[in-house]
């Protein structure tokens, strides 16, 4: 995790890591946004589209 900008107006960047593996990055208003921008993006790239039956 890390933050730029002055305190009144920060940026957080998250960073989603599989096997110690950075896969996928959040940038947000705050850690949390910054985190579930990161989770969402791994998911996303991660997910496996299964046929239907």
């Amino acid at each position: 995790m890390s933050e730029e900008g002055p305190d009144h107006d920060k940026n957080f960047t998250a960073v989603a890591m599989v096997a110690g593996v950075a896969i996928s990055e959040g940038v947000g208003k705050s850690k949390r946004e910054a985190e579930q921008i990161a989770a969402r993006t791994a998911y996303e790239s991660l997910k496996i589209e299964l046929p239907q039956p």
